[in-house]
């Protein structure tokens, strides 16, 4: 008989034990490999155990169970056999203690489950030994390969003069202002101010029309040659011109068609941007000079271009020792990743105030699209933290009690907590485990990049000039340390919004 294993756990938490709590007992368990990181266990569970359970079932059923003429916890055993059957009592004790037994089994058998066993049997009486087959996956032992002394590329956390113009020009961006163009005709970089219609096949274009619609000419906003087609006009001119719709446009039943559009100029704006001198680091910033904007600018850069430079390196020694070590990842360990991973997408779709179905609907994919777009990366994450935990093993990281509690009052600190007081709930919640996993995690990454050799990338393999920390204006991200925020996020009053 194959029984669909109600009751039975996926799969165990790396070195750590989650038995069933049960009865001390002794099961009879053979394992033989079935197929590369899968087992059989031929088990047998003897004659008292059975015996004991089935009438554990039965007292428990005689607890529970209403018969006329009797009060509730007193009926007779004999009375609840006859009256659910022998097979009832047999079936709830295989609901009740199979897991139970698996679990006794796979002690035994000293395993590490990953997926749900698949369970077999012939036949249970309750009055005899009892065998059963149990089909499982099993957590692989990744072969380590070189993960010590490392060649691994590491770039260069310098910051160059480009890149701080290049973060004071997006702030000049900020404070820049429109200000209306006279006695000339609309050029490229212009914000004009123009109404519009577009016929296809003599008839209106629907959604093709607008009164008052701002664009800035030449950002290629709308279809290929329509904003060519504004450069030249003056305030008040009209002109109607022809256009194509790309094959590629997303309206299908207007790709390649002919368009005749109608344009009205109406106004004409140029953008004004500051000039970088005091004035504007006094009105852009904490800073009376433009040297002192420039400086904090520049320090700020190569704050977030040295966090930037340490966590990619730290990945890429990481991914070395991956790439060394040869594992099979079961294809349980990748569903289960794969589900988890889609579940993270749907809570960060929530926080962005998207329904997942409305999600799905642009990407044009099914939930099951998706996750199965999601196992490879689900492949690498646990080939990871299979092969990161091999090497903890080998080399014995471990994370000690003074370790734990220091890390609680770091984050006590952080949380302006009671250091003792969130001690004592880390614990009374369990979640000590979970940090303490964290920990072992980055200490045996620490391990890899201090045994680890930076090397200088080859050409073609630096990354990019500044990290995404950086493209922030300075004083914009939330938590910046230091004193005063050295750049202020205001606009200048009175001026319009130049990306609109």
């Amino acid at each position: 008989m194959n029984c669909p294993s109600p009751g039975f756990r996926g799969s165990r938490v790396p070195g750590r034990q989650q038995p069933i709590q049960t009865e001390t007992f002794i099961v009879k368990t053979e394992v033989k490999p079935v197929a590369e990181n899968e087992v059989e266990l031929a088990v047998e569970v003897p004659t008292d155990d059975v015996k004991a359970k089935f009438e554990k079932t039965l007292a428990k059923l005689a607890r529970e169970t209403n018969v006329p003429g009797f009060r509730k916890g007193k009926v007779p055993k004999q009375i609840i056999l006859s009256r659910l059957g022998e097979d009832y009592v047999l079936s709830q004790t295989l609901n009740d203690f199979l897991p139970e037994w698996y679990e006794s089994a796979v002690d035994e058998a000293d395993i590490d489950p990953v997926s749900v066993p698949e369970i077999d049997f012939d036949a249970f009486t309750g009055k005899e030994p009892f065998a059963f087959k149990a089909k499982v996956q099993v957590r692989p032992e990744p072969t380590l390969g070189e993960y010590t002394g490392l060649e691994v590329p590491r770039e260069s956390a310098e910051v160059t003069d480009a890149q701080v113009d290049a973060q004071l020009a997006m702030l000049q961006e900020r404070f820049a202002s429109l200000k209306p163009v006279e006695g000339r005709a609309a050029a490229k970089g212009d914000f004009v101010q123009i109404d519009f219609e577009g016929v296809v096949d003599g008839e209106p274009l629907e959604g093709a029309r607008a009164e008052d619609y701002m664009l800035e000419v030449g950002h290629g906003n709308l279809i290929p040659g329509f904003e060519d087609q504004l450069e030249g006009l003056a305030a008040t001119d009209a002109k109607t011109f022809e256009l194509t719709f790309p094959e590629d446009y997303h309206a299908e039943e207007l790709r390649g068609k002919p368009v005749s559009f109608t344009v009205t100029m109406k106004e004409i704006k140029e953008k004004d941007v500051p000039a970088l001198d005091d004035e504007f680091a006094k009105e852009a910033s904490e800073f009376e000079t433009i040297d002192e904007l420039r400086a904090d600018v520049r320090q700020r850069l190569e704050t977030a271009r040295e966090s930037m430079v340490e966590r990619d390196f730290r990945a890429a020694v990481v991914q070395a020792a991956v790439d060394n070590a040869t594992v099979n990842v079961p294809p349980a360990m990748i569903d289960r990743q794969a589900h988890a991973l889609y579940h993270e997408l749907e809570e960060a779709v929530g926080e962005r105030g998207l329904e997942m179905a409305q999600y799905l609907e642009a990407l044009d994919k099914s939930a099951e699209e998706v996750e199965a777009d999601m196992r490879p990366r689900a492949e690498a994450e646990v080939k990871r933290g299979l092969v990161l935990a091999a090497i903890r093993d080998t080399e014995h990281v471990e994370v000690s009690d003074d370790e734990l509690r220091a890390r609680i009052m770091e984050d006590a600190e952080l949380l302006q907590r009671d250091p003792n007081q969130l001690v004592l709930d880390v614990y009374a919640s369990g979640r000590q485990n979970l940090l303490r996993d964290e920990l072992v995690v980055a200490k045996t990454v620490d391990f890899l990049v201090e045994h680890a050799v930076a090397v200088a990338p080859k050409a073609g393999e630096t990354g990019e000039a500044a990290g995404d920390e950086a493209a922030e204006a300075p004083g914009d991200k939330p938590g910046d340390e230091g004193g005063k925020p050295a750049a202020k996020t205001r606009r200048k009053k009175g001026a319009e919004k130049t990306d609109e």
